[in-house]
């Protein structure tokens, strides 16, 4: 059979460069590809394929994929092939023979090609090789003896806990209780659950019920175990999902801490010590009374920009304004239950504004205590804003990552489907006008290819970049000029109430206003297009409206716009999302009108405020 390896010769045509550029991109993908036709013989494979194998492209083309495979995977492989014909694609693991002779462990991702007349042609896959990730399994397997003997080792408590029963429990966490690892590993649901403190398992309870419904719950708090002896034990737990028979379970760490909480409730008892200790810590402690604050210390004044008797002379309004408006309603609620002795979560997040506007993410462990012989509020603060800054960009990668396989598995296969397809018609194309139609397919599908890898490409780099002032009222009218001017069937109307909107952004802000932008132009059917732009001052945020008077958005789609698994929003609404999230902004969507969402749709643009250096 020939080779397909090269596009059919289009010589002094945009298409043959645009297909060359297809095949570029194929051909130096991170993974192997292969096409293979209805014998199985290999009629296509990219540079990293053969890499993996250690042939040339010579020396693979008209070969049998089975010459590669021993009985069992060419067993397994048939088994797959077969759903080809069904029109069904499939994912597996699947071992090959290298040139060398070495095993190459993969995992296949593939896909049948028909035609038009949704015959199959063939088959394509995307070939990755686990070399390194079996590594890391065979040494996982080699540590895991590894982990019981440290745990067997360890002076604090582990246990793991499955189906509300000890499935594992070390020397240190029976000996804690008076009994021995088998006892409490045979221990039935409801004798394990005798060993918490009864005013402590409602709690706990609550904690597992929100884990089995996908709701997050804490990874760290406290409680009580009751010993053999029916002596107490103040415990520390640090709770992380693991992997036990193959389901999920509960590995926590335990460290008693019995000795610390009397000495702490203790220490407490007495004012003065309570403030030389705090006062000494480097973390934020206030107590708040009925009227505002009783106590803050320094490391808190400090937090918040303020001096401790600036802080001292504010009245309970002025508290509040130090809370982030959204977050105010949630740390109400917290403090109302905690006045009423109400069960509440032993720690929270919310953000606190500084004097200079700045915001800061705070954890905040929240208790009733005795003040002065009055009731309040003790919280003790600490300053989580970098913890979630690294905790956010590693979510934004995964996110990203994500997208990038969304693309490559949805839209740029479509493609190359229509590619494929197209190409085998125009091979037996007989009249000159039949051909100039097929080329013109294949031209438009390798542009629209084209389009996609450099709108993936443009945010890039969007995570490395580093955030600095920028006037959002320049870069706004910037792109509604550029665009206005080369759109000539919409009519742009702008309204600018600020003059000097200074924000936090990057080289990205234009291509996120842009995106918006084009976006109410392109989605727009009507003969009639128009577009209102708008910039307002809103608190501590600028906020950018685009609307028009399109076919609007419905409500059911609004909610759905930006999931980027539902793939509902085209890629720029997708990298605007990402782009205000990492300005910690955000976008909502509404109806241009009021209760008629068939009269256009307004996308409102939120900045947050950016504090003007010196």
């Amino acid at each position: 059979m020939k080779s397909r390896s090269k596009p059919p010769s289009t010589s002094g045509t945009k298409t043959q460069e645009e297909i060359l550029r297809y095949h570029a991109l194929i051909d130096n993908m991170n993974e192997g590809f292969c096409v293979v036709d209805l014998d199985s013989k290999i009629v296509y494979v990219n540079k990293r394929f053969c890499g993996m194998f250690g042939y040339t492209t010579e020396d693979m083309f008209g070969r049998d994929v089975h010459e590669f495979l021993d009985k069992r995977n060419s067993g397994i492989f048939d088994k797959h092939n077969k759903k080809r014909a069904r029109g069904l694609p499939s994912q597996y693991e699947l071992e090959w023979i290298t040139k060398t002779g070495r095993v190459l462990p993969t995992l296949v991702s593939g896909a049948p090609l028909v035609d038009t007349q949704g015959v199959q042609r063939g088959s394509f896959a995307v070939v990755c090789d686990l070399t390194e990730r079996r590594k890391v399994e065979d040494a996982s397997k080699a540590s895991e003896a590894k982990y019981r003997a440290l745990a067997e080792e360890m002076t604090q408590g582990l246990v793991i806990v499955k189906d509300d029963r000890y499935v594992y429990a070390n020397k240190a966490f029976a000996e804690m209780l008076g009994y021995s690892p088998k006892e409490i590993v045979d221990m039935s649901s409801s004798k394990a659950w005798s060993l918490v403190q009864p005013e402590d398992q409602g709690i706990l309870r609550q904690y597992g019920a929100d884990r089995r419904a996908g709701k997050k719950a804490p990874s760290h708090y406290r409680y009580r175990l009751v010993a053999r002896n029916g002596s107490t034990h103040w415990v520390e737990a640090f709770v992380t999902e693991t992997d036990f028979g193959g389901s999920p379970a509960l590995q926590v760490l335990l460290i008693d801490v019995t000795e610390r909480v009397e000495r702490d409730e203790a220490f407490l008892a007495s004012e003065a010590k309570y403030r030389a200790l705090a006062e000494q810590s480097s973390q934020g402690i206030m107590i708040i009374g009925d009227e505002g604050f009783a106590y803050i210390n320094k490391a808190f004044a400090q937090m918040v920009g303020y001096s401790v008797d600036e802080l001292m002379r504010k009245n309970m309004i002025e508290i509040w304004d130090l809370i982030h408006p959204e977050d105010q309603p949630v740390v109400m609620t917290q403090i109302q239950n905690l006045f009423a002795r109400r069960a509440v979560p032993p720690r929270y997040q919310y953000r606190l504004v500084r004097k200079d506007g700045e915001i800061c993410w705070v954890e905040a462990f929240s208790g009733p205590i005795q003040y002065e012989g009055k009731q309040a509020i003790q919280t003790m603060i600490v300053d989580v804003t970098e913890r979630l800054r690294v905790e956010r960009a590693t979510g934004v990668t995964k996110d990203r990552a994500s997208f990038y396989l969304d693309v490559m598995g949805h839209d740029l296969k479509n493609q190359l489907q229509v590619v494929v397809n197209s190409a085998a018609l125009l091979r037996i194309a007989q009249d000159d006008s039949r051909k100039s139609s097929l080329l013109e397919v294949i031209e438009n599908a390798v542009q629209r290819c084209s389009r996609l890898i450099e709108e993936v490409r443009a945010t890039e780099q969007l995570m490395s970049i580093p955030l600095a002032e920028r006037p959002l009222n320049v870069a706004l009218k910037g792109c509604v000029q550029a665009i206005s001017s080369r759109v000539t069937d919409a009519v742009f109307e702008a309204v600018y109430e600020v003059d000097d909107a200074w924000i936090y952004a990057d080289g990205y802000l234009e291509l996120l206003l842009s995106n918006i932008l084009v976006n109410a132009v392109e989605h727009n059917p009507s003969s009639d297009k128009h577009v209102w732009v708008g910039l307002k001052d809103d608190g501590q945020f600028y906020v950018v409206s685009i609307s028009d008077n399109g076919p609007g958005i419905p409500d059911s789609s609004k909610a759905i716009l930006f999931d980027p698994a539902r793939r509902f929003g085209g890629m720029g609404i997708h990298q605007s999302n990402q782009i205000i999230e990492k300005y910690r902004g955000k976008i909502d969507i509404v109806d241009r009108v009021v209760g008629h969402q068939d009269m256009g749709a307004e996308f409102r643009i939120w900045f947050p405020k950016a504090v003007r250096s010196s």
